[in-house]
C-alpha cells in the first residue's frame, strides 16, 4: 500500500522537464511528469473526482508502471485510459499514453464517487480535525461535498 499523498501537494512547479500537473486546471496530458508513482496516482484521483467527475479502475500496477481505464469502458464503449511509467533517466514518472477526455455517461447522475476513498477524505480533513478533534460528522460530510462535489456516507465520514 502506498502512502496517501495530499491533493494540495501534487503540484510541482514548472522546471527543466516542463509539463507538470496543476490542480487548479486539473489537466492531464501525454508527457506530463510526476515526482513519484504516488503523485501520479494522486493527480489522476484529483482529476477524476473534481474535474472529470468519472470513475476509473486500475488495469495494471507494477513498481514502475501504472495503468488505469474507465471503470465503465466495457459497458459504455468508452475509451478513456492513462498509462504512466517510471523514466530512469529523469527519476520521474511520466504519462506515456493518454486517451482523454473522460466522457462516459455512467457517473452523470451519481452522488457518490468510487475513487473518493477514506484515505483521500482523511488527508483532506486532517488539518481541520487536528484543530478540532470533535469536528462533527455532518460538517465532515458537508465539507467533502463542498470540496469534491460528491456526498459521502456516515461510515466514510
Amino acid at each position: 500500500m502506498h502512502p496517501e499523498v495530499p491533493a494540495d501537494s501534487i503540484d510541482i512547479p514548472t522546471g527543466a522537464w516542463g509539463n507538470f500537473y496543476d490542480s487548479n486546471t486539473g489537466e492531464l496530458a501525454i508527457g506530463m511528469v510526476f515526482k513519484s508513482k504516488d503523485h501520479l496516482k494522486a493527480s489522476v484521483q484529483d482529476f477524476s473526482i473534481r474535474i472529470a467527475r468519472r470513475e476509473y479502475r486500475v488495469v495494471e500496477s507494477k513498481p514502475k508502471l501504472w495503468k488505469v481505464a474507465c471503470k465503465y469502458d466495457q459497458q459504455t464503449g468508452g475509451s478513456w485510459m492513462l498509462r504512466g511509467i517510471f523514466q530512469p533517466n529523469m527519476g520521474l514518472f511520466k504519462i506515456i499514453k493518454y486517451a482523454g477526455p473522460h466522457t462516459c455517461l455512467m457517473n452523470e447522475i451519481s452522488v457518490e464517487h468510487g475513487n473518493l476513498g477514506k484515505s483521500m477524505i482523511a488527508t483532506h480533513l486532517l488539518g481541520m480535525v487536528r484543530q478540532d478533534p470533535a469536528y462533527d460528522i455532518k460538517f465532515v460530510q458537508q465539507n467533502v461535498k463542498d470540496r469534491f462535489g460528491f456526498e459521502i456516507s456516515y461510515h466514510k465520514a
